[in-house]
Formats: structure tokens, sequence, C-alpha cells
């Protein structure tokens, strides 16, 4: 008989780096091969500006879920629930409920931390001992060794390891991937336009390239956040950089994966992230990232071999990079192919169901 677990995760819409992970951990074959699976599916928010906020459908669907909750524990009865918990804020209490429900009959947990921030929190005794008690019994998988720290004063049990992975893109892309540097060069910023991606300090750093009389082409790929359209525009007018910047919207699948192919450059200025997908997607078409020492990326990047690392809030030191790389195309094709290379080592999505797959059956012993 297979081993029952349930997956109680958080999925698309809207999509982030989370629920994309998620709904590729629900849609593995290579997991549902081996034990019996079920899954439980939230999604709270229709889009990026809706997370955060309460409302009236929130509290249905919070309502909603924790019956199919109790159901599942009463009825079907799993051995292990894998929950990805929000770590902080009053997120992580609307999960602390669900958590308690689990604790009541006894499952194991294994949480899969997905988000940061924890350690901040513990300057409050009462948010101390209710992260102990969530943590209390359970286990827990982080994405890099380098976000252990996050835990270690409220958890004590087994901690695995264990790197995202992205489905490699469609060969069609790679076979069209350029292989020499554009006339001008395409720098790509990929990701919600929200000011916590950084993207504040791309368009700084696009000054001081356009005031150097660097020849550019910058593309912004991403929905709508914290900035909006107009926002957007504005803050290029006022550094009068408009004509040399191109803001595209959302892309996904094989319009993402176009855009990606025909660029030189991934800028990722994040300032709050634990990994960064994007990174991934541009490491596996073969393009240099130049991006923050922040969560895990100085482990995906490896500063000066598949691109660059850079201080937080430093749009000087992006600058120079895409500089340096524009600068140095025969450079920057060596460091594309040494990230095409170790996507392809560690970054795959059959390495991750690989490793997810180990981590299930340590988890249930």
């Amino acid at each position: 008989m297979k081993k029952k677990i349930l997956l109680f995760i958080k999925t698309p819409p809207p999509v982030t780096g989370a629920t994309l992970m998620n709904q590729r951990v629900n849609n593995s074959n290579i997991l549902r091969y081996s034990f019996d699976i079920r899954s439980i599916c939230i999604s709270y928010s229709k889009n990026i500006l809706d997370m955060g906020s309460i409302s009236i459908q929130k509290i249905l669907v919070f309502s909603q879920t924790l019956a199919k909750l109790f159901k599942e524990l009463l009825f079907h009865r799993p051995q292990m629930v894998y929950f990805q918990i929000s770590p902080i804020g009053s997120v992580f209490i609307r999960d602390l409920i669900f958590t308690s429900v689990m604790k009541l009959f006894q499952v194991k947990i294994l949480y899969h931390l997905r988000g940061k921030g924890i350690k901040e929190e513990l300057q409050s005794k009462l948010k101390k001992v209710l992260y102990k008690y969530a943590f209390n019994d359970a286990e827990v998988v982080c994405v890099s060794d380098l976000l252990k720290y996050d835990i270690d004063d409220v958890h004590n049990g087994n901690i695995y390891i264990v790197n995202n992975g992205i489905p490699d893109v469609p060969q069609k892309y790679i076979d069209q991937n350029i292989e020499s540097p554009n006339s001008i060069p395409r720098i790509l910023f990929l990701s919600n336009l929200l000011k916590s991606k950084g993207i504040i300090d791309f368009f700084d750093s696009l000054k001081i390239l356009n005031d150097s009389h660097i020849n550019f082409v910058a593309l912004i790929v991403g929905a709508e956040g914290d900035l909006k359209r107009e926002q957007l525009f504005v803050e290029l007018n006022n550094r009068f950089i408009k004509n040399k910047v191109k803001y595209l919207g959302p892309h996904y699948n094989d319009d993402k994966y176009k855009i990606i192919s025909e660029i030189d450059i991934l800028v990722f200025p994040t300032k709050n992230d634990i990994w960064g997908n994007v990174i991934l997607e541009a490491m596996q078409m073969s393009k240099p990232v130049i991006a923050t020492k922040e969560g895990a990326i100085p482990e995906i990047i490896d500063n000066g071999i598949n691109g660059f690392l850079i201080d937080k809030s430093s749009p000087q030191q992006i600058a120079e990079r895409v500089e340096y790389l524009i600068k140095n195309p025969e450079l920057s094709k060596q460091m594309g192919k040494n990230a095409r290379k170790k996507y392809e080592e560690k970054y795959t999505l059959k390495i991750f169901e690989e490793n997810l797959l180990e981590v299930f059956k340590k988890a249930l012993g």
C-alpha cells in the first residue's frame, strides 16, 4: 500500500514563484507514482494587488478550506501533510489555525518554507511562543542551507534542503537563442512590478548607463504590483530614459521564453526574496544574471562565473556590471554557457522532484 500524503498548498492565481512551485509539486508524476497523494489547492487572491488584504471572499475561502482539511484528516487519514506555511504576518496566524487542526489529528507535518522573516518576528515573546508551537514536532524543507538560520530559534527537528527547479524551455527556443550579442544590447527586468523587487534601483541604474552614453534597450516584463503602469512611466520620464525602455506587461510560457531568448542580460535587484526562479529561467537560456546578495541567490550565482552578485539598493553596481558585460561580449557569452551548465546540473524540474521524493521518503520513515 502506498503511503498517504495530503498536499495543502497555495496555487495560482496569483502567479508567483511560490505558487508555481506548489503547482509543480501537485502535478508531479514522480511523486504521485510513489505515494497516494490527495490535494487541497488554495487561492486567496486573484492578482498580486489583492494579496495581503482582507475581504469577505477570502474569509469564505478560508472557511471552505478549513472544512476540506477536516474532511481529509477525518475520512482519508493521510500519514503526512505537506504544507506551504506562510512564515510572517497575519497570514501566519491564519495558517496557524490550519496547523492546529493538523496537530489535533496527530498527523505528521512537513512544512515547505517559501518565505523568510521569522527571525525578525521573534522580538515579540508571544510570537516566539506561537512559532515554537507551530514548528514543534514538524519537519521542514528549506530551499537552501543559507536560509536555515531563519528558524534555528524555534525549530530543532529535521531540516531538508531542496533547491527549486523549473521545467526546461522548449527546444525551439534553445535553437532560436541568439549566438551573438544584439547590436543594441537588451537588458531584461522580469518580475511583478513590486518595489521590493528592486525595480526603482533598476531605473536608477539605467539612468546611470544613459548618462554614460551606453547604448541599450531595457525590457520590463511583469504584472502591475505596488508600482502601477502609469507610475512606471512617470519614473522613466523623471529619469529621461522613457525612449530606452519598453514595458511589455505580463507574459507567460511561450511568450516569456521568446523574450528571454532575445535578451543579453537579466537584472534581478530584489530586496526581499528567498530564491528567484526568474534567475533559473535566464540561466536555462544561457543568459548571464546580475542579482542581489539576497536569500539563496549567492548559492545560485557564482560571482564572476555565471553572473554577478551586487549589494541591495546599489544601482551604481548594477550599472557597472551591465556596462562591463556589454563591453566584454565574449565573457558575457561564456558566463551564459556557465549558467546553462549549472542549471542542467542542479536546477531542472526532474532534479527538484527527485530530491523532494527522497525527502518525503525520509520524513515518512
